[in-house]
């Protein structure tokens, strides 16, 4: 089958990592234009003690934080991207909801993202991120594991 909207989910871990090489190849293999989601679940507990300004303040960190780790991913594959129409976006919100939601609006025909992530309390107690958008996408879903060093 081929793909011509690959949407690959990137919270930069080590198995979203390896997912974003796949979809570079799935994409160059089939001239696909490559879309790359990273979500912002930013919520502090404690928000009472912060004030509005210092909430603020903490919230640009994280998003500057995203940004320079999402360049830095696109600029550790070298010029492979150079061929492709890559997309990438930072957003905020639940991972799977903004992953699902990113996926329908772009009609994406594949989401490929890593088996295991970052991860948070919430995945813990009610299924992770993976789950949810295996269970809820109207597309195909590759899950990619970190291969073994």
């Amino acid at each position: 089958m081929a793909y011509s909207r690959i949407l690959c989910a990137v919270d930069f871990s080590d198995h979203s990592n390896e997912a974003f090489l796949e979809a570079i190849e799935l994409a160059e293999k089939d001239s696909a234009a490559l879309f790359l989601l990273h979500a912002l679940e930013v919520q502090p507990l404690l928000t009472q003690w912060l004030a509005t300004d210092g909430l603020s303040d903490l919230t640009m960190k994280i998003e500057r934080k995203a940004q320079e780790s999402m360049d830095s991913l696109v600029n550790s594959v070298g010029g492979r991207l150079e061929r492709l129409k890559v997309h990438t976006e930072i957003t905020s919100g639940r991972a799977h909801a903004e992953i699902l939601e990113n996926a329908s609006v772009w009609r994406a025909d594949l989401i490929v993202m890593g088996a295991r992530g970052a991860g948070s309390l919430e995945d813990a107690v009610l299924g992770s991120t993976v789950n949810r958008v295996l269970g809820d996408a109207e597309c195909s879903v590759l899950v990619v594991k970190k291969t073994l060093d």
